[in-house]
């Protein structure tokens, strides 16, 4: 599929795409007339590498759990996913009890007024 359409089924934009390959993280390849081409899994890929940024997650932890989703990945890679992922969970976490303790004083305030 070309880049067109693969913005259009993962819903990432065309210009994310082109950097999220400069970066090594979705891959394509050429066409002869220069388009680049992506197989299918490409779309999974995008939707993970966008939510995983959006979440605001390093670029490494991103790359630790991509190559754990490939075929033939290694156990180290395996074992360095399931640690990436394991601190972004404790991540998401503590993340969220900060945001409870900031409703909670935010309701409180307009409690009071």
């Amino acid at each position: 599929m070309i880049i067109g359409e693969l913005s259009a089924r993962s819903g990432v934009s065309p210009r994310l795409l082109r950097y999220y390959e400069e970066q090594g993280l979705v891959t394509a390849t050429r066409a002869a007339n220069g388009y680049r081409q992506y197989d299918e899994s490409a779309v999974t890929t995008a939707r993970i590498v966008r939510m995983m940024f959006q979440m605001g997650f390093p670029q490494d932890k991103v790359r630790a759990v991509l190559a754990c989703a490939g075929d033939g990945a290694a156990e180290a890679d395996h074992d360095a996913a399931r640690v990436s992922v394991a601190q972004m969970r404790d991540d998401i976490d503590q993340q969220m009890q900060q945001l409870a303790a900031t409703r909670e004083v935010l309701t409180d305030f307009l409690e009071r007024r």
